[in-house]
């Protein structure tokens, strides 16, 4: 039953919807109460809410997992970035939840069991794996922040001033996506465990009037910065930074005026290939380029660069367009980061492996325009980049926070047509981190004409086998023995026309013997002849246990292109002396044999193409390689062991 009393400062009425609320703020004088049965207590004044950047309210209602609830709370948190709200929900189940609006990321969450003693503060750093709740976690990130202000009813005790101590959690489980938080401000810690979602699954209803989220497009104001008189655009409340673009003073917005955090040094002025404010329609949207920043890895005294475009839609959120040597790639962040090991060579996201390809210290060198954090000139993450062409993974850590990302490759002919940008951008070089490998889908075509020619090879060879070859024109008995020294004419056999080959197969019984042959083919009617020799041995027997042969007992004589007509053979034998025994054999003549020799030439012949293709592949995969900190299977160069550098990931 809601419970209704009049506050103690100024009389008004004072209602707290949930029953596990005992502590609120009164709308009216901002006094800090707090339930002692049925009367209220004034804790003293509650400091003034800052402008924020979120479209929820107190009363705003809407639902999760089909089950009503309405907005009765919240308290407002600063941070090193910025300000975020954390919205206390009440369901109409009774239950009770919280809802985080931080950096345009929608995260709802309820208090659960850890099933463990949580680990001191102090002892987590980002990256590390945390088993709770019965479900694997990986700390993201670790803040110090503020309680600076409240309103409504909350179920504990707060004011403004007192410290929070905040541990982010991401689930690596692909299957059950789930967020967590770990609050140090009680004792013990309290685990709330949740999940991330779009602001359009709440189906809120009765948002702030004016909210950036209920905004189809525009601006949301415009400004002067206060350093140099030029022109600032904010394009979403939830910006923290803004570079000017004429004076490169790092800028923070703050109600509505600017307030100067701090001078970039920027040596050289940057002119970006895509100018701010640019509108680029990308998978059916329209985004608009609000920032602009340079980064830079150095290696052995050398800077290899590339650019970020931060680009902004009001109701998807912000994006990275990424360019380096003129390949682009499309780089959104994912809140479920994948299960990875630092130092291991691989990583999988969605069922897809990605090979480490890079690591080292990313610093910032110039920044203009709008940002979700508050930009530094000179901030440092320590990068580690994956890949799977077209698609790269890459984490970005720091001693308090780690983030992932996925991007996938862009050709520039897309970018350019996106912006309609008058001038063409420049065209890529080398070969780019994640570009995908132009040859892959030819060596598909090749493979698959392979197959189709193999098919249609080994088809052939079989109706040449079964159906129109092998016909057998003679098949005789004869034997050879050492008394009788003359040759031995076969029966004659008729060719009805020109033949292919002509195959005499002899099959004998030889035993550790063998038999020498001089044939000649005769032509009856014309008297032509064509001679041959072969020679036929087979040996066999046991040594040492173990049986051996030698040899063979069949012998085949090939004929070929023999016009037709009426053809008998003579054959005059030679038995071997050492072993002057009579020999059985077996003569056949047949006609257009199937010859195997020619199908595996054949078959040698077609496999040229997929090899040389493949070839084509891997040199362009070599070449892409060349360019990284890692082989091909991600084990560090130089190194023998994978495991015995982690490559600089942290």
């Amino acid at each position: 039953m809601p419970f209704s009393a009049n506050c103690p400062a100024c009389g008004a009425p004072v209602v707290f919807k949930s029953s596990a609320s005992f502590h609120g703020v009164c709308e009216f004088c901002r006094s800090t109460l707090v339930r002692h049965g049925g009367d209220l207590e004034n804790l003293g004044r509650m400091a003034d809410l800052l402008e924020d950047t979120s479209p929820i309210r107190l009363g705003t209602e809407g639902r999760y997992r089909g089950v009503h609830f309405a907005v009765i709370g919240r308290i407002q948190l600063r941070y090193a970035e910025g300000v975020w709200n954390e919205w206390h929900l009440l369901f109409d189940d009774q239950r009770c939840g919280w809802l985080s609006d931080a950096g345009g990321e929608y995260l709802i969450s309820f208090l659960t069991p850890p099933g463990a003693t949580l680990p001191g503060f102090a002892t987590l750093a980002p990256n590390d794996e945390l088993k709770l709740a019965g479900r694997d976690f990986t700390v993201t990130n670790l803040e110090e922040a503020m309680c600076i202000s409240g309103e409504g009813e909350l179920p504990f005790a707060f004011g403004a001033g007192y410290p929070a101590q905040l541990v982010d959690l991401r689930t690596t489980n692909e299957a059950e996506p789930a967020f967590a938080s770990i609050d140090y401000s009680e004792t013990p810690p309290l685990l709330f465990v949740g999940e991330s979602l779009p602001f359009a699954s709440f189906h809120f209803a009765g948002l702030r009037e004016g909210s950036a989220a209920a905004k189809s497009a525009g601006l949301v104001k415009a400004l002067q910065c206060p350093a140099c008189g030029g022109a600032i655009t904010l394009h979403d409340k939830a910006v923290q930074s803004v570079a000017c673009p004429s004076c490169l003073s790092v800028l923070e917005p703050d109600n509505e005026s600017l307030r100067i955090l701090r001078k970039a040094a920027a040596a050289t002025r940057i002119e970006p290939l895509i100018p701010l404010g640019s509108v680029g329609r990308f998978f059916g949207k329209d985004w608009t380029v609000i920032g602009f920043q340079q980064r830079v890895i150095t290696a052995e005294g050398i800077d290899y660069p590339w650019q970020e475009y931060l680009l902004h839609h009001p109701e998807e959120g912000f994006r990275w367009l990424v360019e380096s040597t003129g390949h682009w790639s499309w780089v959104s962040t994912i809140t479920e980061p994948p299960r990875y090991q630092t130092g291991m060579p691989l990583t999988t996201y969605k069922g897809e492996i990605y090979t480490r390809y890079s690591a080292g210290s990313a610093e910032t060198r110039y920044v203009i325009g709008e940002f979700t954090w508050k930009v530094k000139v000179g901030e440092k993450w320590e990068i580690a980049d994956f890949i799977a062409p077209p698609k790269m993974l890459s984490r970005e850590s720091s001693h308090k926070e780690s983030t992932w990302s996925l991007g996938e490759y862009l050709p520039v002919e897309e970018v350019a047509a996106a912006f309609k940008l008058e001038q063409a951008l420049p065209a890529p070089v080398g070969i780019g981190m994640n570009q995908p490998n132009p040859r892959t889908e030819n060596h598909r075509k090749v493979c698959s004409r392979f197959w189709k020619f193999l098919l249609l090879a080994i088809v052939a060879q079989a109706l040449w086998i079964f159906i129109f070859g092998g016909r057998t024109l003679l098949d005789q008995r004869l034997v050879f023995s050492p008394q009788n020294d003359e040759p031995v004419t076969t029966q004659t056999f008729q060719l009805d026309g020109k033949a292919r080959n002509l195959v005499l197969r002899h099959d004998t019984d030889l035993d550790n013997n063998w038999l020498g042959l001089d044939m000649t083919l005769v032509d009856k009617n014309t008297g032509r002849a064509w001679t041959a020799q072969s020679d036929v041995a087979y040996w066999h027997g046991v040594d040492d246990g173990e049986s051996w042969s030698e040899g063979d007992r069949t012998r085949e004589l090939v004929f070929r292109d023999l016009p037709a007509g009426t053809y008998y053979f003579v054959i005059d034998p030679e038995i071997s002396a050492e072993k002057p025994v009579s020999v059985a054999a077996r003569i056949k003549v047949i006609r257009d044999q199937a010859v195997w020799s020619n199908f595996f030439f054949l078959l040698i012949f077609l496999a040229l193409f997929p090899v040389f293709s493949r070839y084509r592949v891997q040199a362009f995969e070599a070449e892409r390689w060349k360019e990284a900190d890692f082989l091909f299977n991600g084990q560090e160069f130089g190194s023998g062991d994978s495991d015995s550098d982690d490559g600089g990931d942290d």
